[in-house]
């Protein structure tokens, strides 16, 4: 399993990575999130 960490979450870029991990949760684990300004996310 990889761990990742995501700085920029709240991007659009950092929301597609979410989605492939939420597809992949057997294979990729979150382990930090770092986000801005968008937090109704």
């Amino acid at each position: 399993m990889k761990k990742i960490a995501i700085l920029g979450s709240t991007g659009s870029i950092g929301q597609q990575a979410l989605d492939i991990i939420r597809a992949l949760p057997d294979q990729l684990q979150v382990v930090a999130l770092a986000g801005d300004k968008n937090l109704k996310l």
